[in-house]
């Protein structure tokens, strides 16, 4: 497995907070474009089918830091 870019890290640790992609936008001010390609590239460096499959394995692996799961 490829190791994760620091934007891939945090698109991934925000989608697993909850926000949608365009809340990824709104609150990094990055363009769709990268968003998309981020969360994209993470997908397939983790061998995940969708992004949900993305976020276990990452989480899983210990990469994502500093979330507040919702209870």
């Amino acid at each position: 497995m490829n190791q994760l870019d620091p934007l891939e890290l945090r698109c991934l640790t925000l989608a697993a907070c909850g926000r949608t992609r365009q809340d990824m936008v709104r609150e990094t001010d990055i363009p769709m474009e990268r968003i998309n390609s981020a969360l994209d590239e993470a997908m397939r460096k983790l061998q995940a089918s969708n992004l949900a499959e993305a976020i276990f394995r990452a989480a899983r692996l210990d990469l994502l830091h500093n979330i507040q799961w919702e209870r």
